[in-house]
């Protein structure tokens, strides 16, 4: 399993669900999916509903993007 969501439930009672992934150097850790990457603060995670966080989750569980050349210019 590349990743997961969570439930978080946080201290004054609201629910987030939080997208992990294994830890870039100790695989056997999972970690919010933030912290694996560079620009950490500008990712996205953590969202207030279930369906939300499963949309999101192809982001972070190694799907590919598919590129289509779809005009082009030749001599």
């Amino acid at each position: 399993m590349k990743a997961r969501i969570v439930e978080r439930t946080h201290p004054d009672g609201t629910v987030t669900f939080v997208i992990q992934q294994r830890h870039f150097l100790f695989r056997w850790s999972w970690v919010d999916a933030w912290s694996n990457i560079l620009c950490g603060a500008a990712c996205q995670d953590a969202f207030p509903t279930l369906g939300e966080a499963q949309r999101h989750i192809c982001y972070f569980d190694g799907t590919r993007i598919k590129d289509k050349v779809v005009a082009g210019i030749t001599n």
